[in-house]
C-alpha cells in the first residue's frame, strides 16, 4: 500500500513501448514510401524507353538501305551520298528532343562497326576541344547489349538502364532498317541524354522526401502519445488496484464484523434458549445463516410438490410448464425459505396477506437452473415496508427485536448463502411482490 511518503517506482515500459511503436511506424511507412518511389521511377524510365524506341523506329524508315550497303570502307567518307546520309541523320537528331547522338551500325562476324555519325561530339577526354566522331567503319568494341541484340535479332531494342561507354552515359535505342528487297542492312541508334530523366525524377524525389519527413514527424508524435497514455494508464491501473485492495479490505472487515456479531448473537441466543426457546431458536438460525452456514444434504425432489405441501390448499400456486418435475438440491432449505416467507413466526399460521405464488425457471444452463418464486402479498399494514427494508439493508438492526422480522431476515440471509437473489417490488399501495431466484442442479442419477 502506498503512503504519502512513498516514492513512485520508475517504469520504463511505457517509454520502451513508445519507442518500439515509433520504430515500427518508421519502418513500415518508409519501406512503403521507398517501394512507391522505386515503382514511380521505373514507370518514368519505362515511358522514356518507350518514347525513345518509337522515335528511333520511325526515323529508321527514312534511311535508304540500298545506298547504306555501299558504304563498306573508309574510302567512301567523302562520297556525296555518304555526306547526304550524315546530313539527314543530323536533321533527325535535331528534331528529337534531348537526343545527343544519332548513328548507324552494322555487324560483321561478331564485330560491330560505325557507319554514319555526324553528331557534334563532346569533350570526353577533357582536352578543351570537341572529340572526333566515330568514323566510317570504326569498330565499336564496347557496344551494349541492346545494340548487339538489335543487330543479331534484327529487331528494335532499348537499354533497360542507362549505359556508359566512351562517349558518356545515355539511354540508347536501336531500330533495324532494310534494303529495297527487305533484307536487313543495319541499325539506327539514338542516345538520349539523361537530362529528361533527371528532370522528371526530381518531383518524385521531392514528394518521397516530404512523405518520409511527414511520416517521421507523425511517428514521433504518435510514439510520444503512446508513451504518455500508457504511462497515465499504468498510473490509473495502480490507483485502481489500490482502490480495489482497499475496497476488498473494507469488505473483508465488514464480513468479519458481521460474522463476529453473528457468533455473538448465537452465543447470546444459546444462553437465552431455556428462557425464551422460540425466539432463541430463531436467533440461532439467523446467526448461522448470516455466517453462511448451510446444510450439506441434497436429493432429487419435485419443487412444485414440496411448495404445495408446505402451504394450505386454498393458496393459489401457479406452476410454469417449463419447470422440471425433479431437481437436485437441499429440499429442507427450500421448505424453510417458503415457510419463512408465508407463515407467521409467532403463531405458525399462514400469513393472511399471502395472495398468490408463481413458480418458473430462470437462467437455465446445461446442468443448472434458477428456481424463480414470486410471492404476492395484499397487506394493508406496514409489513411491506419492513420486507423492503430488510431486503435492501442486510445490516438493519431492528429485525433482531421482532420475531417475524427476524424470520424474514433469516430467509434473506439463507437465500444469499445459497447464492440466490431476492428483490422487492411495490405494485400498489397495498400490494407487493417478493421475488427470489434459487440456484439448483438438474436431476441427477444416484
Amino acid at each position: 500500500m502506498l503512503t504519502p511518503s512513498s516514492k513512485p517506482r520508475r517504469n520504463w515500459k511505457p517509454a520502451i513501448e513508445g519507442i518500439l511503436f515509433t520504430l515500427a511506424w518508421l519502418t513500415l511507412t518508409n519501406i512503403t514510401i521507398y517501394f512507391i518511389y522505386v515503382r514511380a521511377v521505373e514507370a518514368v524510365k519505362e515511358q522514356i524507353r518507350e518514347g525513345l524506341l518509337r522515335n528511333v523506329s520511325a526515323a529508321a524508315t527514312m534511311i535508304d538501305g540500298d545506298q547504306h550497303k555501299l558504304f563498306t570502307s573508309k574510302a567512301f567518307k567523302n562520297d556525296q551520298g555518304y555526306v547526304n546520309l550524315i546530313t539527314r541523320l543530323e536533321r533527325v537528331r535535331k528534331a528529337s528532343s534531348d537526343v545527343k547522338y544519332a548513328y548507324t551500325n552494322i555487324i560483321k562476324g561478331d564485330k560491330v562497326y560505325f557507319i554514319a555519325n555526324g553528331s557534334p561530339q563532346g569533350d570526353n577526354d577533357k582536352d578543351g576541344r570537341p572529340d572526333e566522331a566515330p568514323q566510317l567503319m570504326d569498330p565499336y568494341p564496347d557496344a551494349g547489349l541492346a545494340l548487339r541484340d538489335a543487330l543479331r535479332f534484327q529487331k528494335p531494342a532499348v537499354d533497360k538502364e542507362p549505359y556508359t561507354d566512351a562517349w558518356g552515359t545515355f539511354y540508347s535505342a536501336y531500330a533495324p532498317f532494310k534494303d529495297s528487297r527487305g533484307k536487313f542492312v543495319g541499325t539506327l541508334g539514338m542516345d538520349l541524354e539523361l537530362v529528361t530523366l533527371k528532370a522528371r525524377l526530381v518531383p518524385i524525389g521531392v514528394a518521397a522526401q516530404r512523405a518520409a519527413l511527414t511520416s517521421d514527424i507523425l511517428a514521433i508524435l504518435f510514439g510520444a502519445a503512446v508513451w504518455f497514455f500508457r504511462s497515465r494508464n499504468r498510473i490509473l491501473e495502480e490507483q485502481r488496484g489500490l482502490a480495489i485492495g482497499e475496497k476488498s479490505k473494507v469488505e473483508l472487515e465488514r464480513i468479519q464484523e458481521r460474522s463476529s456479531s453473528a457468533i455473538q448473537l448465537e452465543a447470546i441466543a444459546t444462553k437465552m434458549e431455556n428462557k425464551t426457546k422460540n425466539y432463541a431458536s430463531a436467533l440461532i438460525r439467523y446467526a448461522r445463516a448470516r455466517q453462511g452456514i448451510r446444510s450439506s444434504s441434497a436429493e432429487n425432489f419435485d419443487p412444485a410438490v414440496l411448495i404445495k405441501s408446505a402451504l394450505p390448499p386454498d393458496i393459489s400456486i401457479q406452476v410454469s410448464s417449463e419447470l422440471p418435475t425433479l431437481i437436485w438440491g437441499d429440499s429442507k432449505e427450500l421448505d424453510l425459505i417458503i415457510k419463512s416467507l408465508c407463515y407467521n413466526a409467532i403463531t405458525s399460521t399462514i400469513l393472511p396477506s399471502l395472495d398468490e405464488i408463481k413458480l418458473s425457471v430462470k437462467n437455465e444452463q446445461l446442468n443448472n437452473i434458477g428456481l424463480a418464486v414470486n410471492i404476492r402479498y395484499c397487506d394493508p399494514t406496514s409489513a411491506q415496508e419492513s420486507r423492503a427494508v430488510l431486503i435492501a439493508d442486510r445490516d438493519h438492526p431492528e429485525h433482531v427485536f421482532d420475531e417475524n422480522s427476524l424470520q424474514f431476515a433469516t430467509c434473506v440471509e439463507l437465500v444469499r448463502a445459497l447464492g440466490g437473489t431476492l428483490s422487492h417490488e411495490q405494485i400498489t399501495e397495498n400490494v407487493e411482490v417478493v421475488s427470489l431466484i434459487l440456484p439448483f442442479n438438474k436431476f441427477k442419477e444416484v
